[in-house]
């Protein structure tokens, strides 16, 4: 046998020795191993008990909307409930003949037309608002009726520099708010 396949059979064995059964798991003892418990499981109700009553909290009522649920069956809360159906996308911030424009579709996800009223603001590093817009509809509206579905936006923000790189957002009128139409 040469030194080469006698190192080989030893790595080989080592390898054996090392993969044997090793378990590090502590061993059942039934003597000192607890049983399982049982849990009951819950008994209905008698027959003859009332279900309980359901209470809605007393809430403020929102101005413009008649019934404390929307048409999805969500509970209207506070005037800015009905934002959450109006999603943005495709939103461009670009430069043209020296002026600068924001196109946007929105997109209704509420079963009736929505009214509201937009702008859009831009901020510097700090935080700052250093410029803004009034958004509208193709046909030139400011005040934004909103049907399901999407919607092109536009605004034209004055400015005498380049928004295009800035953060923005949108911010909705409060004195409108965001109401079925």
């Amino acid at each position: 046998m040469t030194p080469k396949t006698a190192a080989l059979l030893a790595l080989a064995l080592c390898c054996l020795l090392l993969a044997g059964c090793v378990n590090t798991s502590a061993p059942l003892l039934p003597e000192r191993t607890l049983p399982p418990i049982v849990t009951p499981s819950p008994s209905p109700p008698p027959e003859d008990t009332p279900p309980l009553p359901i209470e809605t909290p007393a809430r403020t009522p929102v101005p413009g909307v008649d019934t404390r649920y929307d048409a999805l069956g969500e509970y209207v809360s506070d005037s800015a409930h009905f934002q959450r159906y109006l999603t943005f996308e495709n939103i461009q911030v670009y430069e043209q003949s020296d002026d600068t424009f924001m196109d946007a579709v929105l997109i209704n996800a509420y079963p009736q037309e929505l009214v509201c009223a937009l702008n859009i603001a831009f901020y510097d590093e700090d935080g700052q608002t250093i410029a803004s817009g009034r958004v509208q509809t193709r046909d030139g509206q400011y005040v934004l009726r909103l049907p399901p579905g999407e919607t092109v936006l536009f605004s034209q923000i004055d400015t005498d520099m380049s928004l295009t790189a800035l953060k923005f957002s949108f911010l909705y009128d409060e004195t409108l708010g965001v109401l079925p139409g």
